[in-house]
């Protein structure tokens, strides 16, 4: 039914609702005069509903059959997007209920509400009453007519049929998406008698308008009987379709109940009456097919919309707008909770955000002009409205550009109608001042495209509403869009010619001060800024006004006049009536902006001063706006001074050379003396610019520069070059004989070279004399300041340089042909003036400058008392006064935190197989939850904020309201159920109501929503009760779910074709249907969902993509928890950030925290006994594991080194305990983490200070896993127990890439773990959110990653790839700062900071250079300072350790360098100059040496293919040693120490003289076996010790090391064949 009816007829009495099953909702008041069934306005604490009651005949009428009937249609009717059915259904002993929401207005009240009059019509021609204004264009009804049947296919399809279809009946929002509602063929009659029209009447004419919208095949014949005929049918709906689609298009009923008898006779044809006045022929034919008597020649609405696409409706209305229209007006897809009206959560917001974002889109889809924008003239549109704020610049993605000013752009129904009423109507309630501002941007980005009538009826009067928002923002922006709207109109209709004087001038006056109010002055200064710009536009809408009066279109004062002379008498009287009227109205404002006590709403009114002369003429310009000019060179504001300089030009061309010289040049002249400088560099710029147009006479050109060219002298750059600049504009128009007899002696003594003719500013800067300098110059200043007996200064006092035209005499009196060289020893001077010169000579005067001294000598005479005193204490004092928040009109509030996080519990399925060996129990409690409400979930593509805020807010007001019930009767359905209670929202990633079934390769563990956009296929739909059953009869409670409400657009239940994104439609088949998706849980479960996907999901279209790349992050697992009850985003932000610093959530998730190994405290020795020499490994085997059954490739040791870990090609991740260690005890690991069979892990790392590690393998897993440490005796002895390995979270790469290396740390409120990966990128991953953070893409020709090192600072990271490239990346910034490569061009095995030397500017890397070597980079100069040679007794050559440049090199050469360096090299001493010889792995560290002055002690222990530990002494090499690895007879081999270079050290391993290498050791010992004979040595004894010597040593390639200081200080090193060595 409708909703309110502007006409009355008898009243039925009234109705009410007032019984207990009601007692949620009040009564507000009664809705037409219905005698059938009363409709009465009523108020649910979520918002309006509307109410049908029916009374019953009796009491024990059952109405079951209607309830089921209703119920069934609801269910049926749940996916339709434009269809509205009834949400409960009650039944009482004497009435029947029938509840839906509320719409404000329906098809009936758009179309017939009266006019809106604009102010200043009343001299107009009475108008007709029509629709409402801004009357409905042919674009917009073809769109309604289009939703209308639309609607009809959707419900036919499922075998609905509405029986009533009415303009009442046609529901619409404000930006005119249409439901149709009042569905009424299960309770309303279908066939009527002819002969008595009291049934139609009673049923149907609920308004009493006798207006009839039924088919002709309804109506019975007197005798005909209704059984046997059936009920409504589609055909019956399509008739009453097509008179609504008429009456939409004529705004008349194209039908009464007489004329529909006369129609079905063929008495009566409306199609000469009415049709023929729709002048589009398509509709016309479409209507007119629709209405024919015979059913059976009437199409379906399917067949109608696509018979008619292309012609009645356009292409787009098909492909994107009705879907994109669709998830506007419904944003959350049924998903949300629906809020009361009194709580703005920013649905408006959304609209608005929605379309910004999309608005490149849009115009593709619509057809917009692709061509580049017109070119807009600057400087043309700057000299006609001021200073540059016109044209507005739209700042919009993807299309930002300057407004046109032409319009002429606009497409034939183009839709930008559409989309501009969805915009204008969402403004009207945004709940951020941000939705407001990026709606005037989307008004006039849309303005370009509309007709100017269009722009003045629906663009001009909400951006005239937005004059008086609270926000300032807003109100400049309202201004800006205002000034730019109405400049881009161009032709104005009678109706809208007194839009200046009568609406727009009046709402303009709040901007001036008065006595009540006080605009703010950013407001007054944008106001300021555009007044200029108005002025001229009122200017020209006034002369259309004369226009449209001079061609009969606007009426005079006396309309009656036939006199020619008379009428044109009052045209003229009219026009300068509304002329003096205009230039009051702006005279009064400009007096007042100039006249205003903030510096900087003058200052931004001297932008218009140029403009507003020329509107104003030239008398009045001298009168109003000269006058007050003059008085802003007395103000203390600089830039006000300067800007006025700026604006003068203008100004001076307009009043012309008289006015210059008599008022402005002397003000100019003597503002040359102003003691800020960039005042001064202004004035000159002026002149100069003045010059140029040839403002000055001769005469004054040559006094004029005489005056200026001494400024060539200042030592302010800039005034020297506006110097220079005046003197070539100021010669440009003198002729050769000026220039050579007139100006060139006046400039000769200030060139170094005489300039003959060529007077430019890069010839004059080039041969000017050097300048005063500063000192000098500030000297002198103080010595002006402080005269006491002096004579220097007193001829200044005498001079009128700079007191232009003051006296009769035509030249100043001190001229610069007067100066020379000897000029200083005319000066007169006494004692006191020698000494200031003495102190001038002293600090750098020379006796060349002395002259130059004179020259300035009035300028810093008349500048110096007026240059503000500078001090200590004094200078930029305002910056450090405290500004109160009373000031700002801000109330501060007290926000109290609580410490105890809330961890909202998560579902989490591990895919690919991902476990632990031993998995731990959940602490969350489990709820009922099935496969079904998964594939659910993951069918909801669309949960933007807006959601998230609803669920929020349902969440806090379940909290705060109690549980509530209301009986109700079996046959109640629950008010605050869709189709039931579980159709709620869509849960939250951490929601224990469900979970998300992640893909194989995009998932991750914590459910997320952003995630679940990233993957293409992904599905998530709201949960049902059993597998997709939908319940219809169960009753519910208001307090059932923090959902339960009555249904608004944004709450209403949509099925999954209508859930996806809009940036999919693109491609959109109306047929297709989703691939159907399947997870890999212990559950095999099978999910299919409608869905506009077309087969090949995979492939999406650059929209979707765009769509998906702005989803928004997945809420924070845990939830801050403080005493804020706004719903401020910025200030949740920054609350949750201050939280996140206070009490991170990783804390608690990945923790305890445990205390890390002090740097401070010495290494403790195995002996326990006390030593001040620092640590040194013994070599001593402590323990062998040999678990591992592929190569080790990572070791690493907890934060306090209770354990290590370490991680093989196997796919597993070993825990071993470091204090069985120190006891006799079997040595085996005590948990076992395992990633999917087939899976090798490559990289390890430990979360910072926690005991949880991350681990990443080649099939692109990385698993954090937490592993349960805690020691059974106090302090540090007693045993260590170890609970289960727990996977917290699980994130997995793209396909084919996989984490080559791992590190973790914690900044800005970030828990980062960055990774390496195999595909040239480094990624940074939050492991609070599991959200990428950022990326960093490594040139793919620099190789392939093989691992990094970040500084202590978080600041920078180096990482080294397979070529031996070492690139230098900005964390901060997130750019490659360079690159450099080692001469080797092998591979980069292992990096790490210098742990003593550089100031953590220096890196140890192992690798690159093919010798087998750890060579120290300063990272800062890109310069080799150490090396650590082994094995060899190559050159020490110092070319071997220069970097070279690889960003210099093209890719093609880079890769033919590393082609040769694949080879082995032969100068790499011992045999281990091969890429696959020396040191693979090392580890750095730091011990304290107990000398008192808490020194450091720095080594290194590496590892590498020739099988031994080394360790390496950074403070004395000599100290070096080989900790395993040696033969049974090999000797030990020294360590010495060369420098090729100043800044380069060497060190190397030297092998005795007459020893072989470490390369060919095992080989020479057993010809050294041979030749010593075994006559001496029993050959079981060489065995034995052979033996105990291989159960010491590593048997293959030494893969990794690390450093183990608990319980003392141990080295583990991990090997090729999958063993690790502990040594003592």
């Amino acid at each position: 039914m409708g909703q309110g009816y502007s006409l009355t007829t008898l009243s039925a009495g009234s109705a009410g609702i007032d019984v207990p099953e009601l007692a949620d909702i009040t009564y507000e008041k009664t809705l037409g005069t219905a005698r059938f069934m009363k409709s009465i306005r009523a108020r649910h604490h979520d918002g309006l509903v509307f109410v049908k009651v029916v009374m019953k005949p009796y009491p024990s009428m059952k109405l079951d059959p209607y309830a089921r009937q209703i119920l069934a249609e609801r269910k049926a009717l749940g996916d339709v997007p434009n269809a509205l059915s009834y949400q409960r259904i009650l039944e009482t002993s004497t009435n029947g209920y029938l509840i839906r929401q509320y719409l404000y207005s329906s098809l009936y009240d758009r179309l017939r509400q009266v006019l809106i009059s604009w102010p200043g019509r009343a001299l107009l021609q009475p108008l007709t009453f029509r629709s409402t204004r801004p009357f409905l264009e042919d674009i917009e009804k073809k769109w309604l007519s289009f939703q209308l049947l639309c609607a009809l296919r959707d419900c036919h399809a499922r075998s609905v049929y509405h029986g009533d279809i009415k303009t009442e009946n046609t529901l619409v929002t404000s930006w005119n998406w249409l439901y149709l509602s009042d569905f009424s063929s299960s309770f309303k009659p279908t066939y009527l008698p002819e002969d008595n029209p009291a049934d139609f009447s009673y049923y149907f004419d609920t308004s009493g308008r006798r207006t009839c919208y039924l088919a002709p095949e309804r109506f019975l014949t007197a005798g005909e009987k209704a059984e046997g005929k059936g009920g409504v049918n589609w055909a019956m709906d399509i008739f009453s379709a097509g008179c609504v689609i008429a009456e939409l298009f004529l705004e008349a009923p194209i039908f009464s109940l007489s004329q529909l008898y006369k129609y079905r006779k063929g008495e009566y044809d409306p199609t000469h009456s009415h049709l023929d006045n729709i002048e589009d022929k398509d509709i016309r034919e479409l209507v007119s097919h629709m209405i024919q008597v015979e059913p059976e020649a009437r199409y379906s609405a399917d067949e109608y919309l696509n018979f008619w696409r292309r012609k009645a409706f356009p292409e787009y209305f098909f492909g994107f707008l009705h879907q994109y229209m669709g998830l506007i007006t419904d944003p959350s897809s049924g998903r949300a909770a629906v809020t009361s009206d009194g709580v703005n959560l920013g649905e408006a917001d959304d609209r608005i955000n929605r379309v910004y974002y999309d608005f490149d889109k849009i115009s593709y889809f619509l057809g917009y002009d692709e061509a580049s924008p017109p070119v807009v003239d600057r400087s043309a549109l700057d000299a006609l409205y001021g200073n540059g704020v016109i044209p507005v610049e739209v700042d919009i993605p993807n299309n930002c550009h300057e407004i046109s000013s032409v319009g002429g752009r606009r497409t034939a129904d183009d839709g930008t109608l559409i989309f501009l009423t969805l915009v204008v109507s969402s403004m009207r309630s945004t709940a951020r001042a941000t939705g407001r501002l990026r709606g005037c941007d989307l008004l006039l980005a849309f303005a370009e495209r509309i007709t100017d009538e269009a722009k003045l009826d629906r663009v001009l009067p909400y951006v005239v509403t937005l004059l008086n928002d609270h926000a300032d923002v807003v109100k400049m922006a309202a201004i800006r869009t205002l000034t730019q709207l109405m400049a881009m109109v161009r032709v104005v209709s009678p109706v809208n010619a007194y839009v200046f004087p009568e609406y727009i001038l009046p709402r303009l006056q709040q901007f001036i001060p008065s006595a009540s109010s006080r605009p703010r002055p950013v407001v007054q200064a944008t106001y300021a800024s555009c007044l200029a710009t108005l002025a001229i536009t009122s200017s020209r809408f006034l002369d259309m006004m004369q226009s449209l009066r001079a061609d009969g279109s606007l009426p005079t004062a006396d309309p009656e006049a036939e006199d020619g002379v008379a009428t044109e008498t009052a045209y003229q009287t009219l026009f300068d009536v509304a002329r003096s009227d205009l230039l009051d109205h702006f005279e009064t404002h400009t007096k007042a902006l100039l006249t205003d006590g903030d510096a900087s709403v003058r200052r931004a009114f001297l932008g218009s001063v140029s403009s507003l002369c020329v509107f104003f003429g030239s008398s009045k310009a001298n009168d109003v706006i000269l006058s007050h000019l003059n008085t802003f060179l007395n103000d203390k504001d600089w830039m006000l001074r300067s800007a006025f300089f700026e604006t003068i030009v203008g100004v001076a061309a307009y009043v012309g050379g008289t006015s210059l010289e008599e008022y402005i040049l002397p003000l100019m002249v003597q503002a040359l003396t102003d003691p800020e400088e960039f005042v001064v560099e202004k004035v000159i710029r002026s002149f100069a610019n003045m010059a140029l147009l040839g403002l000055f006479q001769r005469s004054k050109t040559w006094e004029l520069i005489d005056i200026v060219v001494r400024f060539t002298m200042h030592p302010n750059l800039w005034i020297r070059a506006a110097a220079a600049s005046f003197v070539s504009s100021a010669t440009s128009f003198l002729s050769l004989a000026d220039r050579i007899c007139i100006v060139a002696p006046l400039l000769q003594p200030y060139l170094k070279s005489t300039v003959a003719d060529d007077f430019s500013e890069v010839r004059l800067l080039d041969t000017l004399h050097k300048p005063l300098s500063r000192p000098v110059f500030d000297l002198a200043v103080s010595w002006a300041l402080r005269v006491d007996r002096g004579v220097f200064w007193r001829p200044a006092q005498q001079q009128r340089t700079f007191s232009f035209g003051s006296s009769s005499d035509s030249m100043p009196q001190f001229q610069a042909t007067k100066l020379g060289s000897y000029a200083s020893s005319k000066v007169l001077r006494n004692d006191e003036d020698d000494q200031w010169l003495n102190r001038l000579r002293n600090i750098g005067m020379g006796p060349d400058d002395e002259w130059k001294l004179l020259v300035l000598r009035e300028y810093i005479w008349r500048m110096a008392p007026s240059k503000p005193k500078e001090g200590p204490g004094t200078q930029a004092s305002h910056l450090n006064s405290v500004i109160t928040l009373k000031q700002l009109d801000m109330t501060p509030q007290t926000i109290f935190f609580d410490d105890k996080q809330q961890q909202q519990p998560s579902g989490q399925v591990s895919p690919r197989g991902g476990e632990s060996e031993e998995p731990a129990a959940q602490d969350v409690p489990k709820t009922s939850h099935t496969i079904t409400d998964a594939l659910l979930d993951a069918s909801m593509t669309i949960d933007d904020s807006l959601a998230r805020r609803k669920r929020s807010y349902a969440n806090s007001r379940k909290a705060r309201e109690p549980a509530r019930s209301t009986p109700m009767s079996p046959q109640a359905e629950s008010l605050d159920s869709r189709h039931n209670s579980s159709h709620s929202t869509s849960p939250a990633p951490s929601s224990s109501k469900g979970k998300e079934i992640a893909s194989p390769r995009h998932g991750s563990s914590q459910g997320s929503d952003a995630e679940a956009t990233k993957r293409p296929g992904s599905l998530k739909v709201p949960t049902v009760n059993g597998v997709g059953g939908v319940s219809s009869d169960e009753t519910s409670t208001a307090a059932d779910s923090a959902s339960d409400a009555i249904p608004t657009m944004g709450g209403r239940h949509r099925p999954m074709r209508h859930k996806s994104s809009a940036f999919n439609l693109m491609s959109k088949k109306d047929a297709a249907k989703s691939v159907p998706e399947t997870s890999t849980t212990s559950t095999n479960a099978f999910g299919k969902v409608e869905g506009p996907f077309r087969k090949e999901a995979a492939v999406r279209s650059p929209l979707d993509m765009a769509g998906r790349d702005r989803a928004s992050p997945p809420p924070t697992r845990f939830r801050a928890s403080h005493s804020y009850e706004g719903r401020d985003p910025s200030v949740l932000k920054l609350l949750n950030s201050v939280y996140l610093e206070n009490f991170p959530s990783d804390a608690v998730e990945f923790g305890p925290l445990v205390a890390p190994i002090s740097r401070r405290q010495r290494i403790k020795r195995s002996s326990g006994v006390s030593s001040e020499a620092a640590w040194r490994p013994e070599g001593n085997v402590v323990a062998t594991f040999g678990e591992h059954t592929g190569p080790i490739n990572r070791v690493v040791v907890a934060p306090d080194h209770a354990f290590f870990i370490t991680g093989s090609d196997d796919g597993t991740v070993r825990v071993w305990d470091a204090g069985r260690l120190e006891r006799n005890v079997a040595h085996r690991s005590r948990q076992t983490h395992r990633h999917a069979p087939g899976a090798k892990v490559k990289a390890l790392c430990f979360v910072e200070n926690t005991h949880c590690f991350v681990s990443a393998a080649t099939d692109g897993s990385v698993h954090i896993v937490k592993a349960e440490a805690t020691r059974s005796g106090g302090g540090g002895g007693g045993a260590t127990r170890y609970g289960k390995l727990r996977v917290l979270k699980t994130h997995w790469l793209e396909e084919g890439e996989y984490a080559v290396w791992l590190e973790h740390f914690k900044a800005d409120n970030h828990s980062l773990l960055l990774m390496a990966t195999n595909m040239s990128r480094v990624v940074a991953l939050d492991l609070r959110t599991m959200t990428e953070v950022y990326r960093l893409r490594n040139p793919v020709h620099h190789g392939t990653p093989t691992c990094f090192c970040v500084d202590k600072k978080h600041a920078w990271l180096v990482l080294g790839t397979s070529h031996g490239v070492l690139d230098l990346w900005d964390l901060r910034f997130r750019v490659r700062l360079k690159a450099w490569g080692l001469q080797g061009a092998t591979p980069i095995h292992r990096l790490s900071i210098h742990p003593l030397k550089g100031r953590g500017k220096w890196i140890c890397v192992a690798g690159g250079t093919g010798r087998g070597e750890v060579t120290v980079w300063d990272v800062e100069k890109t310069q080799c300072r150490e090396a650590y040679r082994v094995g060899g007794s190559g050159k020490d050559d110092a070319a071997d350790y220069e970097a070279w440049k690889v960003d210099e090199e093209r890719p093609e050469e880079m890769l033919g360098r590393f082609a040769t360096a694949l080879e082995p090299t032969s100068g790499g001493g011992g045999g281990v100059g091969s890429v696959d010889r020396g040191i693979r792995a090392f580890v750095a560290g730091l011990d304290a040496v107990e000398d008192g002055r808490g020194s450091r002690y720095g080594f290194l222990v590496t590892g590498g293919s020739d099988r031994k530990v080394r360790f390496w002494d950074m403070a004395r090499v000599e100290g070096s040693m080989v900790v395993s690895g040696l033969d049974a007879d090999e000797v030990r081999p020294s360590f010495g120490a060369a420098q090729p270079t100043p800044a380069l050290t060497v060190n190397t391993e030297r092998m005795p003289s007459g020893t072989p290498s470490a390369a060919n050791a095992r080989v020479a010992a057993g010809g050294g076996a041979g030749r010593r004979g075994a006559g001496r040595v029993p050959r079981s004894t060489v065995i034995s010790l052979q033996q105990q010597q291989l159960l010491k040593s590593h048997l293959d390639a030494i893969q990794d090391v690390a450093l183990l200081e608990l319980p003392y200080g141990m080295t583990v090193s991990v090997d090729r064949s999958g063993v690790v060595y502990v040594f003592q």
